[in-house]
C-alpha cells in the first residue's frame, strides 16, 4: 500500500509539474511523513502490506499537499523537518533534539512566510509589528473604545494587541477552505478522527506534535504575508500523522462517499 501511495503521488507530480526532481522530492516528503507515522506509533513499516492501516491509505497519495508544491528549496526544507523529528524518535538525547527541532521550525517558518529569503536575507519590513494596516486597526480599536476606563484600555490596546491579530491569523490558517485545498474533504474526516483519538489519550508524545504545529503557526503569522501552501507543507508530517491515525476509525461508507465528492469537486470546471 505504501508503494502504491508513493507511485500515485509521483505520477500526479509528473502530470502537474513535468519535473522529475520535484516529483522525487514531493514523493520523498510523502514517504517520510508516512514513515514518521509508523515510527511515532511504534509500528513496523511495510512498503507492500500495511496490516495496521486500511487499504484506503493509498488515497493519501492523492492529497494535493504532496503534488502542488513546486519549490525545490522549500520541499527540501520540509524534508528536513521530517528527518529531525525522526532523529528525535531515535536518539537518546531528547532535549538536544527538541532544541534543534524548535530552532529549525522557526527558521523554516520564516522562510515559508517570506521573512527570510534565500539565502539569508531578513525582511524586517514584513513583520506584523511593522504593518501599517494592523497598527491602524489597533489604533482605531483604541479610539472607538473610549467608553472603557483608561486603565482597561491601556491593558487591552497596547503593543501586545498584535497577539490578538496573530491568533486571528492562526485561526484563519485552519479554515475549512484551507484544509480542503490542502487535504481534500475526504481527508479532513480522518484528520478530525485522529485528533479526537489522541486528545482523549493525551501524553508527552502527543504534546510534541501539538507544540510543533503551534510553533510553526505562530512563527508563520509573525509575517504580514502568510503563504498558505508553504505553511501546510511545513505542517505535513504532523497533520498527515493525524490523518493516518484516524483512518482505522472512520466509517468506510462515509469515507468513500466523501472521496467521490472530493473527486467530483476537484475535477469540476
Amino acid at each position: 500500500m505504501v508503494i502504491a501511495a508513493l507511485l500515485l503521488s509521483f505520477t500526479l507530480n509528473i502530470i502537474n509539474h513535468g519535473n522529475i526532481i520535484i516529483g522525487i522530492l514531493n514523493t520523498l516528503l510523502l514517504f517520510f511523513t508516512i514513515y514518521f507515522f509508523f515510527k511515532f506509533t511504534n509500528q513496523k513499516l511495510s512498503l507492500i502490506k500495511s496490516p495496521h492501516l486500511t487499504p484506503l491509505m493509498v488515497l493519501t497519495g492523492t492529497i494535493p499537499l504532496f503534488t502542488r508544491a513546486n519549490d525545490i528549496h522549500f520541499i527540501c526544507v520540509a524534508i528536513g523537518i521530517c528527518l529531525l523529528t525522526l532523529f528525535y524518535l531515535t536518539t537518546k538525547f531528547k532535549k538536544i533534539a527538541i532544541l534543534m527541532i524548535a530552532i529549525y521550525l522557526i527558521i523554516a517558518s520564516f522562510y515559508a512566510s517570506g521573512l527570510i529569503k534565500t539565502p539569508f536575507s531578513y525582511q524586517s519590513n514584513l513583520l506584523i509589528f511593522n504593518d501599517d494596516k494592523t497598527n491602524l486597526y489597533i489604533t482605531q480599536m483604541k479610539t472607538e473604545s473610549m467608553y472603557m476606563p483608561y486603565i482597561i484600555r491601556s491593558v487591552i490596546f497596547n503593543p501586545s494587541a498584535h497577539l490578538y491579530v496573530m491568533l486571528s491569523k492562526i485561526a484563519g490558517l485552519f479554515t475549512l477552505k484551507n484544509l480542503y485545498d490542502a487535504f481534500l474533504i475526504v481527508n479532513i474526516y480522518p484528520l478530525i478522527m485522529g485528533l479526537t483519538l489522541d486528545l482523549k489519550n493525551w501524553n508527552k508524545s502527543i504534546k510534541l506534535l501539538i507544540y510543533c504545529i503551534l510553533l510553526i503557526s505562530l512563527s508563520v503569522v509573525l509575517s504580514r504575508s502568510v503563504k498558505i501552501d508553504n505553511t501546510f507543507i511545513l505542517l505535513s508530517p504532523f497533520l498527515t500523522y493525524f490523518i493516518l491515525r484516524g483512518l482505522n476509525s472512520v466509517n468506510k461508507k462515509i469515507y468513500l462517499a466523501l472521496f467521490v465528492i472530493s473527486v467530483v469537486i476537484a475535477t469540476s470546471p
